[in-house]
């Protein structure tokens, strides 16, 4: 299948993940379509030789037809209630905010703010919606998300600071939890970082903008000879000046690792790793990591989720443990986990040790790791104390008694 398209454009990238989704093979072309592929001339576009596609929902839909698990058919059409709403109402409302923040459009102060008006509380709205969802439709990835996902992707890389991403908790974590599963983490050719500050209109960028657009309008028209550019419509003048806010879009800023800074120590996390994995925990790992750990240099903490009253199903509470996971894809090099469930069905609790570098706890250093912590009560444990160090035994083994645990261990996870 031949797919044109930018593959930095967040439209692209969603089919790229459909693509990667149902292990599709897609050769991308970042020219302009041929008219008999995409009349309009409307990005992305698929030709797969028997079939022209444009529009990038059309194509998902198309590329994951025989995919049931990512497009099941007795879900189509509430999957298709969301891929609607997402496009038709969502992203609009994305744009109409992000593109003058980013200087692609001048459209006055007051504007701007009716447009983030609009968006928070669309925003608020789909949080509650969030509440008690790990997915949009079922209980694991579907088209709905990564095209919902990806429509929002242009606010949290340009408009969505920290202060605004504290009023939306439940999108952050679906967000990030879609952006990590595998097939759609693939798309970016940089990890994706969550913004401190939202961006702002500056005219001097902005003229800069249309220049550059003028300049390309320019040598399009001289192409083949002198003959003059027609005359565009507003309509025209609006979707070249989205085509240059995609490119500004994708330009996804980098991940500084704040823990790739300190003091590495003498304890190797990668070695503890492999012995963990491979060997027996409690005569090869256990003693492995007591007698190699670096007190200097490392810490080790406790976490207990702050909410278990509601925590319902066991396999829900086993996806808020690994969706956490999945979001702090960018720890795992500096860190190791080991979270626990305890209980049964609308009787259970989350709690586990994590050990990573430094003396502070990790997640406030970056806002990328923030998603999730703050639902959790943190607390430092003491290696040489002989009950914390055999709390830590416990969660390494899942075994014991867990500091006094009264509900039974079902089953845990680790991080690493």
């Amino acid at each position: 299948m031949s797919l044109y398209g930018d593959s930095s454009s967040f439209r692209t990238q969603k089919v790229l993940a459909a693509a990667k989704l149902a292990n599709k093979q897609l050769q991308v072309n970042q020219g302009i379509p041929p008219a008999q592929i995409s009349p309009l001339g409307l990005l992305p576009a698929l030709d797969d030789g028997t079939v022209n596609i444009f529009g990038a929902e059309a194509i998902c839909k198309y590329i994951l037809a025989d995919q049931p698990r990512y497009y099941p058919k007795d879900s189509q059409a509430v999957i298709d209630q969301w891929l609607f709403w997402g496009e038709a109402n969502l992203l609009p409302n994305v744009l109409c905010y992000v593109l003058p923040s980013i200087s692609a459009a001048n459209v006055g102060e007051k504007n701007i703010e009716e447009a983030k008006a609009e968006l928070t509380s669309q925003l608020s709205a789909f949080n509650h919606v969030l509440e008690d969802k790990t997915y949009l439709v079922g209980e694991r990835l579907t088209i709905a998300d990564f095209c919902v996902a990806f429509n929002l992707l242009p606010a949290y890389q340009y408009v969505l600071g920290e202060k605004e991403r504290a009023k939306i908790a439940n999108v952050n974590r679906w967000f990030m939890t879609v952006m990590h599963q595998p097939g759609v983490k693939e798309t970016f050719t940089e990890q994706f970082s969550f913004i401190a500050e939202p961006a702002k209109f500056d005219e001097n960028a902005y003229k800069k903008i249309q220049a550059q657009l003028a300049s390309s309008v320019t040598a399009k028209s001289s192409k083949g000879g002198a003959e003059k550019p027609p005359k565009k419509s507003d309509k025209k003048e609006e979707q070249e000046e989205m085509d240059a806010a995609d490119e500004a879009i994708a330009e996804q800023p980098k991940f500084v690792d704040p823990l790739s800074t300190l003091p590495p120590g003498t304890f190797v996390m990668d070695a503890f790793k492999r012995v963990y994995s491979n060997e027996d925990t409690a005569t090869k790992a256990i003693p492995y990591f007591w007698d190699n750990f670096d007190t200097e240099n490392y810490s080790i903490w406790y976490g207990e989720y702050k909410y278990p009253d509601e925590l319902k199903q066991v396999f829900m509470s086993c996806n808020l443990i690994t969706g956490m996971f999945q979001r702090l894809e960018k720890l795992k090099k500096h860190a190791f986990g080991s979270v626990c469930l305890f209980g049964t069905d609308n009787n259970s609790s989350i709690s586990g040790i994590w050990v990573w570098r430094g003396k502070e706890l990790a997640f406030e250093l970056c806002p990328d790791w923030q998603v999730d912590y703050d639902v959790y009560g943190w607390k430092k444990l003491d290696p040489k104390n002989e009950a914390n160090k055999q709390l830590i035994n416990d969660y390494l083994l899942w075994e014991g008694n867990f500091g006094g645990k009264q509900l039974k261990f079902n089953q845990g996870k680790i991080f690493k």
